[in-house]
């Protein structure tokens, strides 16, 4: 009888826990969670590209001043937009812009996370609570502040008419004349048509140093998708063939440092997010969207420093600040 009574209890318990986070969170969209890019100026386009972003931390200034001044060179001007600081997010924000496990999700290991006396700790688990928020197993805080400063760029861009942007973030490496991408968008509109790309980036592939490329041959697995092997390797993530000499297809890649996006793209990164809410990074998540079209050059034209500073996996900007004297 007591065993009895124990289980009513915790099954009573953990029923208000579940309907008490649905009644929390069923009601807030993700946009509500999107920054707004503020004081926007209109110097920070080139010929057929609307509008240049480029994403950075408040405590990264020097990040910031270092990839515009490459940039300044050919006269081009990016628009800083004051990206999402993820270490900044409350609990109740993280938990609102991941993904909720419903029954039929696949059950694969994952991230969540908790208070503990005051500090958001994460929680490394199964994906099988429902209603409960899961990213991808050690999933940081970062990184969520990332996508959502992404996300909220797009949403910018959507909402004041751009045709084509071009975001960037901070640790670029200008290569060759960034003005080559005027060009090459009309090149690329001519190969396959002006609505037959979504989105175009603006070097060959990610890579750990000079010229040691990293492929990304299919995608990661997400609960809310079909992850059969077959699925994830499938030759619509691994087709990477040439096109012409200045293109190929890139359905899959790591990074998301520089990405030229058409309207059309806009609204599929944004309509999938809206939808599926994040639960891998921002350059793993973008290649799930349904008939989404991507594209990378041959060469590089503007890539990502390597071995730059970063604050995805820490805070890292905190040892500057605590090192300044006073």
């Amino acid at each position: 009888m007591i065993k009895i009574d124990f289980l009513y209890r915790c099954f009573s318990h953990f029923s208000y826990i579940f309907a008490s986070s649905v009644i929390l969170f069923s009601y807030s969209e993700l946009t509500d969670h999107f920054k707004p890019a503020l004081n926007k100026g209109n110097n920070h386009s080139i010929k057929n590209i609307d509008f240049i972003y480029m994403i950075n931390l408040d405590q990264r200034p020097e990040k910031f001043e270092t990839s515009r001044a490459q940039l300044n060179r050919y006269g081009i001007n990016p628009y800083r937009f004051s990206a999402v600081n993820g270490w900044e997010l409350s609990l109740d924000t993280i938990l609102d812009v991941g993904l909720k496990f419903k029954p039929g999700m696949d059950r694969i290991f994952g991230t969540t996370y908790v208070e503990i006396d005051g500090k958001i700790i994460a929680s490394h688990e199964p994906v099988c609570v429902p209603g409960r928020t899961y990213f991808c197993h050690c999933m940081a805080r970062g990184p969520i502040g990332i996508c959502l400063s992404h996300l909220s760029i797009l949403q910018d861009a959507w909402d004041s008419g751009y045709e084509t942007i071009w975001i960037m973030e901070d640790d670029v490496d200008v290569i060759g004349n960034p003005h080559q991408a005027s060009s090459l968008i009309e090149e690329l509109d001519q190969l396959v048509g002006p609505k037959n790309w979504d989105i175009l980036f603006t070097d060959y592939d990610a890579k750990i140093g000079e010229n040691k490329y990293v492929p990304c041959g299919g995608v990661a697995k997400r609960p809310d998708m079909n992850n059969s092997p077959e699925e994830r390797s499938s030759y619509k993530y691994q087709n990477k063939k040439h096109l012409h000499k200045h293109f190929h297809h890139m359905p899959t890649r790591f990074g998301a440092y520089s990405m030229i996006i058409r309207r059309t793209g806009m609204k599929k990164l944004l309509d999938f997010w809206k939808e599926h809410k994040i639960f891998l990074p921002y350059d793993m998540d973008n290649a799930f969207p349904s008939g989404i079209k991507r594209f990378g050059l041959t060469f590089d034209l503007v890539s990502h420093t390597t071995n730059a500073l970063s604050d995805n996996g820490g805070p890292n900007y905190l040892d500057k600040i605590n090192k300044i004297p006073g």
